[in-house]
């Protein structure tokens, strides 16, 4: 016993030698240690638990009084059948499954002081275990339950990240008995008398395990189908993601590396491939141990595609039955399984195989998500790909009949942000007659056929008021409207990806990968697509927005000229907005934030060391939960900006940003100022002198305008909340003020911050005689601006809100605002980032 504690410690100190390697970025290593940690574990408590795990086993037992669950007879039996004499496998594997989910709850507790390239990683390997062992999702879900119940009570910050996990093990897992998901609909239930967003998030999941529960794997089915774009006559539905890198930070090397990571795990899944899955998984969802996966998945390789997807289509129809059923959830279930029952006799009967006997649960893989990875190059990229993705789903169906019309204004180029309005009518002075319009007569026609009077076939188009209809589907109920302006930040409403009933037929996923620079080129790339969406709903009917946003930072590579321009964007290349994110939902933090550093480490290792790709799917499959699993927005809101240039020449420049704008006022050591009869040298201290007007904040929302005078020397605004408790909606405008004082020993600069807090402000200088700003949006050296003399910032108007409003000033000469449909619209540009849960 002595000497097999001293191995052990050799072994922890071997341990912790590698979790120092995790801290310098060999992941590879790190994932490993881990790995090798719960393997020493296991070592451990079964040398050192010897008789004792009989005796857990018993307790066990009697903690249920007598009385077995279904999920107990289903573990018990598939061990005792395959695990002869060994009753204390069950114990072990539980508490394997018991460490895992006790090392969350620690990472949980430890918040943003623990190792953060190791943080998400305990997760993974979590659900790599489920997939070892498809048994091991019976124990999860069990302890989860257990765990909910007791962080009920006195730690809410553990809820909703264990009940994310406990709904994806629920996806995942081949078989669940229905006592355990009738124990987590119950404790969902429960949850909704807790505040927001715990309710919301509460009622979601609950409608998901009633729909579980009626037809058991419907969830399974309709992922599977929604990303891999699997047709049926009952959900036709198709989720895309894109994912767009920052080529400023993303190099070609970590760019390769992702692209064939992706691609490699998805090469191998076809059609007829991902058809088998879901007839699989929805069989032995319902039937469990009662059919034999292995005879199954024999029977259907064998048989050709067409008898398949005949198959598939069955399946599909049976459990939308189920799930829309106005029957009690058991009698529904009963159902249910007795109809797939009869369809998996049927399966085996067609291929002449005598009905097998039970088998034990096998797992059924659920494939990544169709990913597009595509380098941020252009910047109307991102409109070319949703169009061409609305086009592939559209391109055969009735919505084609106006395609002809619709490709004029889907391959127009970007246009420039000044809004311009669409003319409601237009003087046509064409009569629709062939001969009137100046064609040529087609060949052949002889003068009779030509001297007729015939009109060209027309093409109808849906009306201009269909078009710019308000789409009150759209509008986040908490967002600000034009009648009522919210101060506080607000989490938006749920954009759950399994709601029974699609409003959209398709789902395009939007992921960023970089710092904050890429998030400044989004906010301006979403204000052009919402003032093309103005003028023609093209994308606003047909598609559903949804985006997602991985920081990705490289220290070594600086931007481009920062430094030649100004000093103070030199060292700034933190990420915001993922600060944020994760300071608001800590389950973002521990599985997002990781990736911050982790996703360069990577590329770097599978070229030092010559890995295989897709040999570790770590990033992949972390995306691939986040865009399923992270389904609350929180809104950021985009502000306008207008530049004013010391040359009167050139016109008035506007822009928008996201994050912050910075301005650097040169300074002047002594300006020349030149007269009619001399001219003479004026000294002058450090700074700038500006004018600042600005509309104060207050919670009664009353209009308190002030103005006052500085001598600067930089200023900058910042639209990103410091901490997680700053909630108002607001930019902080730090401005880096100049004073002078008279000492002793001559006159000494000091410089102070001016703090304020605006949601509108104007900065110019009174004095243009050659002094001007540099800024900078967004931290991007792209977007640069020199010789500004005025600066003038508000929040973006949404496109559709300006333009019902200038349209109905139109025809209201009174001075009423927010009159008709603009009462109920929000006001306001938002930008929606998904996190898994919200704002806490």
């Amino acid at each position: 016993m002595v000497t097999e504690g001293k191995n052990v410690d050799v072994i922890r100190i071997h341990i912790r030698d590698q979790y120092h390697n995790l801290e310098t970025g060999l992941l590879s290593q790190s994932i490993s240690c881990m790995l090798l940690f719960d393997s020493i574990e296991d070592t451990k408590q079964h040398f050192n638990n010897g008789v004792k795990s009989e005796e857990a086993s018993r307790r066990h037992c009697s903690s249920m009084g007598g009385k077995r669950s279904r999920s107990h007879w289903v573990i018990t039996g598939a061990l005792h059948k395959n695990q002869a004499g060994s009753p204390s496998v069950a114990v072990n594997a539980e508490a394997d499954v018991q460490r895992s989910v006790k090392a969350i709850i620690r990472e949980l507790d430890q918040g943003h002081s623990g190792v953060q390239c190791s943080r998400g990683m305990c997760r993974w390997t979590l659900h790599k275990k489920t997939e070892r062992d498809p048994y091991n999702n019976i124990f999860l879900v069990k302890i989860l339950i257990r765990e909910l119940e007791l962080a009920k009570e006195n730690n809410k910050h553990y809820i909703l990240p264990l009940l994310s996990i406990l709904m994806y093990a629920i996806i995942q897992a081949p078989y669940i008995p229905d006592d355990l998901h009738e124990k987590a609909y119950k404790f969902c239930k429960r949850l909704l008398s807790f505040p927001k967003p715990y309710c919301t998030i509460a009622h979601e999941y609950a409608a998901m395990l009633k729909a579980e529960r009626k037809a058991p794997g419907v969830l399974y089915q309709k992922l599977i189908i929604s990303e891999h774009g699997l047709k049926n006559n009952v959900f036709p539905h198709w989720e895309k993601t894109f994912a767009f890198v920052d080529p400023d930070v993303i190099s070609e090397e970590v760019y390769n590396s992702l692209y064939n990571e992706i691609h490699s795990m998805n090469s191998n899944e076809t059609f007829a491939v991902n058809l088998g899955h879901v007839i699989k998984h929805t069989i032995q969802a319902a039937l469990g141990e009662n059919c034999n996966i292995s005879r199954l998945n024999e029977v259907l390789q064998n048989e050709p595609c067409n008898v398949i997807e005949a198959y598939f289509q069955e399946v599909v129809a049976i459990t939308e039955q189920s799930c829309f059923s106005s029957e009690e959830v058991t009698t529904a279930q009963k159902k249910h399984i007795s109809k797939l029952q009869q369809l998996y006799q049927k399966i085996m009967s067609s291929a002449h195989e005598v009905l097998p006997p039970n088998g034990r649960l096998q797992n059924i893989l659920l494939p990544n998500p169709d990913i597009s990875l595509f380098m941020w190059k252009e910047d109307d990229l991102l409109w070319k790909e949703l169009v061409q993705f609305v086009k592939n789903q559209f391109g055969n169906s009735q919505d084609s009949a106006n395609s002809d019309s619709d490709n004029s204004e889907m391959s127009e180029p970007t246009d420039s942000l000044n809004f311009e309005p669409t003319r409601l009518s237009v003087l046509s002075t064409d009569s629709g007659i062939v001969r009137d319009c100046g064609d040529p007569p087609p060949a052949g026609e002889n003068e009779k056929t030509q001297s007729k009077l015939f009109r060209r076939d027309g093409m109808k188009k849906k009306s201009y008021d269909l078009d710019n209809t308000l789409l009150l589907s759209d509008i986040p109920d908490n967002t600000a409207t034009g009648a009522d302006t919210k101060l506080q930040r607000k989490f938006g409403c749920s954009t759950l990806l399994f709601n029974i009933k699609q409003q959209k037929p398709n789902t395009a996923r939007i992921m960023l990968i970089g710092n904050d620079c890429i998030l400044g080129k989004l906010a301006k790339t979403f204000l052009s697509l919402r003032k093309r969406e103005t003028r023609r709903c093209i994308l606003a009917t047909k598609l559903n927005l949804q985006f997602y946003y991985i920081p990705v930072t490289n220290e070594e590579q600086t931007p481009v000229s920062v430094s030649k321009v100004t000093s103070l964007l030199h060292n700034d290349l933190s990420c915001e907005v993922s600060r944020y994110l994760g300071s608001i939902d800590p389950w973002y933090n521990s599985n997002i934030n990781s990736l911050r550093n982790m996703i360069p480490e990577l590329a770097k290792m599978s070229t030092s060391y010559g890995q295989q790709s897709g040999a570790d799917p770590f990033i992949v499959d972390v995306t691939s939960y986040y865009v399923r699993m992270g389904y609350q927005p929180v809104f950021f809101p985009i502000y306008s900006v207008a530049f004013t240039f010391t040359d009167k020449t050139v016109e008035c420049v506007e822009d928008v940003f996201l994050i912050q704008l910075v301005a650097d006022l040169a300074e002047l050591k002594s300006a020349k100022e030149f007269t009619l009869t001399r001219k003479r040298a004026v000294s002058e201290g450090p700074g700038v002198q500006i004018a600042v007007e600005y509309k104060k904040i207050a919670l009664s929302n009353r209009k308190n305008t002030r103005w006052f005078t500085s001598r600067c020397t930089g200023l900058m605004m910042k639209a990103i909340p410091s901490n997680e408790t700053e909630d108002l909606v607001c930019l902080n405008v730090n401005i880096t003020e100049v004073t002078n004082k008279v000492h002793l020993s001559g006159k000494i600069s000091l410089t102070e911050n001016i703090k304020i807090k605006t949601s509108h402000v104007k900065i110019e200088i009174p004095d243009r005689c050659g002094k001007s700003m540099v800024v900078c949006l967004d931290k991007d050296p792209r977007r640069i601006y020199k010789d500004v003399v005025s600066i003038k910032v508000s929040p973006c108007l949404e496109p559709e809100y300006y333009f019902h409003e200038m349209r109905s000033s139109k025809f209201n000469h009174s001075e009423t605002k927010n009159i008709g449909l603009t009462k109920y619209m929000p006001k306001y540009l938002l930008l929606p980032i998904n996190t898994f849960a919200g704002i806490l």
